[in-house]
């Protein structure tokens, strides 16, 4: 039993089965997926055994092993890439989205906007023509007054030469009540 012990550990180093036990070894790794490790029992066997007969094809397992070691982590990098990009992409749109209900509340806001300065306009257009009627009916009202002014003037005058008059027809009246 510690013959075929001693013998087993020792196959490795063996040049007979020493090769054929760690190329058996890295092509079940390879088989089972751990290509990692399949990758660095390849490596070792190409350190241990350079001039072994399989070395050409251990090389070239072992190159593709490494390329689909090298594909698969660029994979998962350029998915991770994706994934930052739809989230990059979802953020956008919802941004997009923000400013076009941003951008249709404006629209609303300007068209409130433009409603009431077409009605202010229209409230001012209003207000000058007001302005303008009641300049005219002002303007009617100082030319009336003005009027009334020269009418009362002119009465005053009338009133002041009836007043007169009387006076002068009182002092006649007095001086025929003293004839008699």
């Amino acid at each position: 039993m510690l013959l075929l012990l001693v013998l087993s550990s020792g196959c490795v180093s063996m040049p007979i089965v020493g090769p054929a036990l760690l190329l058996t070894r890295a092509d079940r790794l390879a088989r089972e997926g751990a290509w990692a490790d399949a990758v660095a029992s390849y490596d070792e066997f190409l350190v241990r055994f350079p001039d072994d007969s399989s070395a050409a094809r251990v090389l070239e397992s072992r190159d593709t092993l490494a390329a689909m070691l090298m594909a698969r982590a660029e994979l998962a990098r350029r998915r991770e890439e994706v994934d930052r990009l739809r989230d990059e992409l979802t953020k956008l749109g919802d941004e997009g989205v923000w400013l076009r209900e941003d951008r249709t509340r404006q629209r609303a806001e300007a068209s409130l906007l433009r409603d009431e300065v077409a009605r202010l306009r229209d409230e001012r257009t209003r207000l000058r023509d007001e302005r303008t009627q009641l300049r005219e009916e002002l303007d009617k009202r100082e030319s009336d007054l003005a009027r009334a002014r020269q009418e009362l003037a002119a009465r005053q005058a009338e009133a002041e030469r009836l007043r007169l008059d009387i006076e002068r027809l009182k002092q006649v009246d007095l001086k025929l009540e003293r004839k008699r």
